[in-house]
């Protein structure tokens, strides 16, 4: 599928689709009226026409240059009078402004043409610092991520690193990113601004891996899930070849390429601790306005074993009806309250680390269609492997809604403010009758749908095409 600007072969692949068709008004019907003719520039049509000529002018002027389309504005003539990224984000904590202004300037430094943050607060409010105070004290989280062409996604990544750090410490974070290969600001951002940032705040060395401009991938020439499996694992690798990131790391913060914020990391930790989870997603939106869910192709419920929600046909249909067919799962999502899956990831997922260890080192990888296991996503196979060596407990915080393109974003911060209001969240913190703890099924599925990747080479392929039904994961 086409993505424009941000990485489509680091996210799960959900289906192939077709582009909608778009649709346009008809046209007015032919009038019979006799119009009697009048002279061209008369005294009452001047001002109209010589109107519409300088608006034509600046719409000509306007096809020679490149808007920013991250900048939304009541009135923008790209090129005649070009748009800017905001310079300064107001932030009441000063020190926070200040730290979280410099970096920003340092950003357009580096990417002039690059977008502003999407989340215009990123700071953390008084009721989500006394919530997630407890975290402090529960081990190091590591950071981790494949991703390219992501400069517009990181000022909100660079302000949440700001946020977290001042929050949990500069000890409490490490950080693993492989980048590439990117044709914007990315890499420059991740070496020159990221990386000081990072020493600037105390973060020690031994706590950091960027590896940035990986080589083109020829993907004609590679199976995409094998492919990615192996990239994930080369960014998470320093988690079992580092003895101190062994020893101290106790949650796993792997995302995809999604705008970001502090307060959505720390709520998803804060549960993925609270319950004893093995793995604890968000959820991840193609589009909100008609809402189309986008991880389908990984996620499974726990009582029956099906997608989040089944489709008979092989192209994205709006998912605004999400678990027809698990109705504890659905009453829980429209609540914003956590639920239990079999398996998610969502863009977002944070993961228990010692499955990675000794004595089970799980890694990702492509299902063994020898054996008869699904050709599935990377990331539903992983699921799978944490079941298998007893960390299955997996759930959704739908309270953490995530997109990957600017505008989803937006439309999804907009929408999701307006249900937590309707359901009486209060500075960032949920209502207690909707703030209950996980009741765990310790017991899998029978069987979980399975839709396999063909045996083709490719970044694209139609994994509808065949349904089949069969056991959670491989039993040796």
């Amino acid at each position: 599928m086409r993505r424009s600007s941000s990485s489509s072969f680091f996210k799960p692949l959900p289906l192939s689709f077709k582009t909608p068709r778009s649709t346009s008004p008809p046209p007015l019907p032919h009038s019979h009226t006799h119009i009697r003719h009048r002279p061209l520039l008369n005294h009452e049509n001047r001002l109209p026409l010589i109107t519409t000529l300088v608006v034509g002018l600046l719409f000509l002027l306007s096809l020679f240059s490149h808007p920013d389309s991250s900048i939304s504005h009541k009135f923008q003539i790209p090129g005649l009078l070009p748009s800017k990224p905001h310079s300064t984000i107001h932030i009441a904590d000063p020190m926070l402004s200040q730290r979280i202004n410099a970096t920003y300037s340092d950003y357009l430094h580096h990417c002039p043409n690059g977008a502003s943050p999407i989340c215009s607060d990123p700071s953390l409010t008084p009721s989500q610092k006394k919530r997630y105070t407890g975290l402090k004290k529960q081990g190091k989280f590591l950071l981790v991520t494949n991703t390219r062409q992501i400069q517009d996604h990181l000022p909100d990544l660079l302000n949440s690193i700001i946020v977290l750090i001042g929050y949990l410490g500069k000890d409490q974070l490490y950080f693993s990113i492989l980048e590439g290969p990117s044709s914007d600001c990315t890499p420059q951002i991740l070496n020159n601004v990221l990386l000081p940032l990072l020493t600037s705040l105390g973060v020690p060395s031994s706590q950091i891996e960027i590896s940035t401009d990986e080589p083109k991938i020829n993907w004609s020439s590679h199976n995409r899930i094998e492919k990615i499996a192996e990239l994930r694992n080369r960014a998470l690798q320093p988690l079992w070849l580092n003895a101190q990131w062994s020893r101290e790391i106790t949650a796993v913060v792997f995302f995809n390429d999604v705008y970001l914020s502090a307060g959505d990391i720390l709520e998803l930790v804060f549960q993925h601790k609270r319950n004893g989870a093995g793995i604890t997603t968000g959820m991840d939106w193609w589009k909100k306005k008609p809402e189309y869910y986008y991880d389908i192709w990984v996620g499974r419920t726990i009582d029956s074993g099906d997608l989040f929600y089944p489709i008979d046909n092989p192209w994205w249909t709006p998912s605004s009806d999400l678990f027809p067919n698990s109705p504890p799962s659905r009453s829980k999502y429209q609540n914003l309250s956590p639920f239990q899956v079999f398996s998610s990831w969502n863009a977002l997922a944070i993961l228990s680390p010692e499955p990675f260890l000794p004595p089970y080192n799980v890694r990702f990888r492509r299902g063994d269609t020898a054996k008869g296991e699904c050709a599935a996503s990377e990331c539903t196979l992983i699921a799978g492997d944490y079941w298998r060596a007893g960390f299955g407990r997996v759930m959704v915080v739908p309270s953490v809604q995530l997109a990957y393109e600017r505008d989803v974003a937006s439309d999804t911060i907009s929408e999701l403010s307006k249900q937590k209001t309707r359901l009486g969240w209060v500075d960032g913190v949920p209502p207690k009758k909707y703030d209950e703890k996980i009741d765990w099924i310790d017991k899998p599925p029978d069987k979980v749908r399975c839709h396999p990747w063909p045996e083709v080479n490719g970044l694209s392929a139609n994994v509808w095409e065949e349904t089949r039904w069969v056991d959670p994961y491989l039993r040796e």
